[in-house]
């Protein structure tokens, strides 16, 4: 294996250069005070921090987290039994072509998809119920936007399972609901970790769905952090970049933690 790690120097590469160098820049421009990018004139100021007490950015903050919760939530109740029926059901001879239909409206353009349930709830018979602009428009369509990266995770976990281990359980006379409960939902818990963590990135901090669909009243990080770069306000936009990046992925890493614990309880519980 020593003699193919050259192979990795490219990605080194293009991780220091497009991920290393742009966050030391951001993180740089965070302690200055610029005009846009133009560094003439610049000098070391802490007037971003001080705007962190805003009240609306933390409500922003919040309306994000909230926002990302429930579209992981709903994806998680809808995907599942997508994905376990697809798994387990043996009716279904191409199981391909189902996933397939599930994955071909994200070969459209997603601001196209967008844009056509703005004017679907804005059809004469939607339109009284004045869904634009409401917290439950922008979750539905978030749901629907990132259904199918919570559908494709616990399907690939769920195809990979042992069935003797469900044979087994049927065998000895343990009710499906329990045998569910106790062998095939903890054996893919992993497959719904990816999920949530797949599902909650973009849905806290996408701009566009809540841009669109919100009208402007349901204000997330990323309209936020969106309106503060069109104002050439790059010092405080990469604050609000780090910001965000850090409660997402200490989020993440909260989720991944709980799997690697369940690992090692797994691990556990057949060793012994």
């Amino acid at each position: 294996m020593k003699r193919f790690k050259g192979l990795a120097v490219p990605y080194f590469v293009w991780l220091i250069l497009l991920v290393v160098v742009p966050t030391i820049t951001m993180i740089v421009l965070t302690f200055l005070q610029s005009n846009g990018t133009n560094l003439d004139g610049a000098y070391w100021s802490l007037d971003s921090y001080r705007r962190l007490a805003d009240p609306s950015i933390l409500k922003a903050l919040w309306n994000s987290l909230v926002i990302a919760f429930w579209t992981v939530l709903f994806c998680f109740l809808l995907g599942y039994p997508v994905a376990y029926f697809l798994s387990f059901s043996t009716h279904i001879k191409n199981k391909q072509l189902f996933l397939l239909l599930l994955i071909l409206p994200m070969w459209c353009n997603s601001m196209l998809r967008i844009v056509s349930w703005l004017r679907f709830f804005s059809t004469d018979w939607l339109s009284p119920l004045n869904l634009v602009g409401t917290n439950g428009a922008v979750i539905f369509v978030t749901v629907t936007t990132y259904l199918p990266f919570m559908v494709f995770p616990i399907f690939t976990v769920l195809e990979k399972m042992d069935r003797s281990l469900i044979e087994a359980s049927s065998d000895l006379g343990v009710p499906a609901w329990k045998t569910f409960l106790k062998i095939t939902f903890p054996l893919s818990l992993e497959g719904v970790s990816s999920g949530v963590i797949m599902v909650f990135l973009p849905a806290a901090t996408g701009f566009a769905i809540s841009e669109t669909i919100g009208q402007g009243k349901v204000r997330l990080m990323g309209n936020l952090i969106q309106a503060v770069f069109e104002k050439n306000n790059y010092n405080f936009g990469s604050l609000l970049s780090l910001l965000t990046s850090i409660v997402i992925l200490l989020l993440v890493g909260a989720v991944a933690g709980i799997r690697e614990m369940h690992k090692r309880r797994k691990v556990h519980h057949v060793n012994a």
